[in-house]
C-alpha cells in the first residue's frame, strides 16, 4: 500500500508586518532544509518527534510505503504571498499526480495558514489535493492544536487529527493515529461519520496550556468523548487568535464509526461545556514589562533563573523577535545576570565584522515595525560568534529537532545583560540555543524567552519561577488591541453578548 505525504506548515499572523515569502520558507529557522523533498524529508524527520516522524514510524509499524513528496515549514510570520503558496502547492500537486496513484494521502498542516488570496489556505490545499486524487482515496490531515479549523478543511478530508497537548509533545502518536485511519479506510472502503462544531468563541492565549485549568477541563472532556463507544477519534482546535479570518476560533471535531448523530452529540457536549467556561478562558493577565522586571528582581534567590515569557513578542505565533521592551528595562537598571535573544541580522553582521573580543556599540532590535519598541543602544564586547545552527533531540515543543538562527553573535554588554543577536526568527524553544554558544541559562538570574507556552518544555525544568509578561506586540494577549474585519461575528470575547445556539439533528 502506497501512501503519499505532503504539507505546507504555517501559522500566519495577519497582524504581523513581515510577509511570508518563498525565500522565508526556504530559509526556515525550524529546519536545515526549509523545503524538503523526498529523501531530505526522511533525513530531517526520522529522528525527530514531529508529525512527519510519526508518519515514518507508522509506515514501519503498519507495513505501508510512505512516499514523501514535499514538506515546507517556516516560523510563524505574516501573510503568505500568493507566489509562495502557488509555487509550493503547484509543486506538491505535480508530484502527487506524477508519482501516483496512491492508496491514501497524509497531509501535514499547521491549520492556521493564510495566503494573500486564500484566508483558509489549509482548506484550499486540501481541496486541490482532493481534486487530484478523487473522491475514493482517503485523505487525513494532521493539525496543530492552534489550528483554526474550517468547514472546508473538514469537508475536503476524511479525517482531521489534532494535537491534544500544549506545549505540543504528542505529535508522533497523533500522526500514527492518522496513518492508522487512512490504512483502515484504504483497506476496507469504510469512512467515518464526522461532525465539526464551531461555537462562537476565541480562547485567550494565556489559557492555552493544556496542563492547567481551565483548558485542562476541556481536554478532560475530550478524553471522555474519546472513550465513548463508536468514537474512533476526536479533536479540539484551540484556535489561533492573531488571524483576521472568518474561521478564527475554537472548534470541536468528532469521528464516529457509523453515526453522524453520535458525532454531533459528542461534539456539542464538549462545545457547550467549553462555552460555559468562556469567561475563564479569556482572562488577559500578567505584569507589564516594567512590573515583570520588578517581580523578577524581587524573587528570592535560589537555583535556576527567573524566566520572563515575552508574550507580545511570541516568535512561535508570528511576532518579529526583535521586541525591546524588556531589554530596555534591563539596560536601564543595569541588570548584571540577564540572558536573551534579539533578532537583528544587521547588528549580528556588525559583530562578525568586529570579531570576537571586539568592542562594539550598536542600536539593536525594534527595527521591524512600530509595535515592538524602539532600538536599544548597547555597548560591550563581542563574546561569541556562530553560524546559528543547533540541534535538540530532547523534548521540544512540536517535536522540532534541527534549528537555524542564522549568523549569531553574543554581546556581553557594559551595562550587564548578555544579548544574543540572531538573524532568523528562530523561537526560544530549546536551551541548546544557548548551550551551543557556551552559555548555560541555569547560571543566569533572569532569562527572557520570547513565547507563551512553546518555551515551557525547555525552561520549566530549570526555572526558579516563570512569569508571563503582558507585553505589547503583534502577539499581545489582549485581543482588544487588534482591529478585526473578517472574523465571524458575533464572537466572544470581541462581542461579550455573543450567544451559542447549537444546531440539533
Amino acid at each position: 500500500m502506497r501512501i503519499a505525504t505532503l504539507g505546507i506548515h504555517h501559522e500566519t499572523n495577519t497582524f504581523a508586518s513581515n510577509p511570508t515569502t518563498l525565500d522565508v520558507f526556504q530559509q526556515s529557522g525550524l529546519q536545515t532544509y526549509g523545503v524538503q523533498r523526498g529523501d531530505q524529508y526522511i533525513e530531517m524527520q526520522r529522528s525527530g518527534r514531529t508529525s512527519l516522524a510519526g508518519f515514518l514510524q507508522a509506515a514501519d509499524e503498519l507495513g505501508f510505503e510512505l512516499v514523501p513528496l514535499i514538506f515546507a515549514a517556516t516560523d510563524p510570520a505574516g501573510t503568505i504571498t500568493s507566489e509562495a503558496f502557488e509555487s509550493l502547492a503547484g509543486e506538491a500537486l505535480q508530484m502527487l499526480r506524477e508519482q501516483g496513484p496512491f492508496d491514501g494521502v497524509l497531509l501535514n498542516q499547521m491549520g492556521a495558514a493564510v495566503s494573500e488570496q486564500f484566508p483558509d489556505m489549509d482548506g484550499e490545499l486540501a481541496k486541490r489535493v482532493r481534486k487530484v486524487v478523487g473522491p475514493d482515496v482517503p485523505v487525513a490531515m494532521t493539525l496543530d492544536l492552534h489550528a483554526n479549523i474550517s468547514e472546508q478543511m473538514a469537508n475536503q478530508t476524511d479525517a482531521l487529527v489534532v494535537y491534544r497537548t500544549n506545549p505540543h509533545v504528542d505529535a508522533v502518536p497523533r500522526a500514527v493515529e492518522a496513518a492508522k485511519l487512512v490504512m483502515e479506510m484504504a483497506g476496507s472502503g469504510w469512512r467515518p461519520r464526522k461532525w465539526l462544531e464551531l461555537p462562537p468563541m476565541v480562547i485567550g492565549i494565556f489559557q492555552h496550556d493544556t496542563r492547567e485549568e481551565p483548558m485542562k477541563a476541556i481536554i478532560d472532556d475530550l478524553e471522555d468523548v474519546l472513550a465513548r463507544p463508536g468514537v474512533v477519534n476526536a479533536s479540539i482546535g484551540q484556535g489561533y487568535p492573531w488571524a483576521d479570518v472568518y474561521k478564527n476560533g475554537f472548534a470541536v471535531y468528532v469521528l464516529h464509526r457509523e453515526s453522524e448523530d453520535e458525532a454531533l452529540e459528542s461534539a456539542q457536549w464538549i462545545a457547550e461545556r467549553a462555552w460555559r467556561r468562556r469567561f475563564e478562558l479569556n482572562v488577559p493577565k500578567g505584569p507589564s514589562p516594567i512590573e515583570a522586571v520588578d517581580e523578577a528582581l524581587a524573587t528570592p534567590a535560589g537555583d535556576g533563573p527567573v524566566v520572563l515569557l515575552d508574550v507580545g513578542d511570541n516568535i512561535g505565533a508570528g511576532s518579529s523577535g526583535d521586541s525591546t521592551f524588556l531589554l530596555a528595562e534591563a539596560m536601564r537598571r543595569g541588570v548584571g545576570s540577564w540572558l536573551q535573544t534579539i533578532r537583528d541580522p544587521e547588528a549580528a553582521a556588525a559583530c562578525f565584522e568586529a570579531g570576537i573580543g571586539g568592542k562594539i556599540e550598536l542600536d539593536v532590535g525594534g527595527k521591524s515595525d512600530s509595535l515592538h519598541g524602539k532600538p536599544v543602544k548597547i555597548s560591550g564586547v563581542v563574546a561569541k560568534l556562530s553560524d546559528g545552527r543547533f540541534e535538540d533531540s530532547g523534548t521540544v515543543h512540536a517535536g522540532w529537532r534541527y534549528f537555524d538562527g542564522g549568523p549569531t553573535a553574543a554581546i556581553e554588554t557594559d551595562a550587564g545583560p548578555t544579548v544574543v543577536l540572531v538573524s532568523t526568527r528562530v523561537g526560544n524553544m530549546s536551551r541548546e540555543q544557548f548551550y551551543s554558544l557556551g552559555y548555560r541559562p541555569e547560571e543566569f538570574d533572569i532569562v527572557v524567552a520570547k513565547g507563551v507556552v512553546s518555551p515551557r518544555p525547555a525552561y520549566q525544568p530549570i526555572a526558579r519561577r516563570m512569569i508571563s509578561v503582558n507585553s505589547p506586540g503583534a502577539t499581545s494577549g489582549d485581543m482588544s488591541h487588534f482591529q478585526f474585519h473578517r472574523i465571524r461575528r458575533p464572537i466572544f470575547p470581541l462581542d461579550p453578548a455573543a450567544r451559542y445556539e447549537p444546531h440539533r439533528s
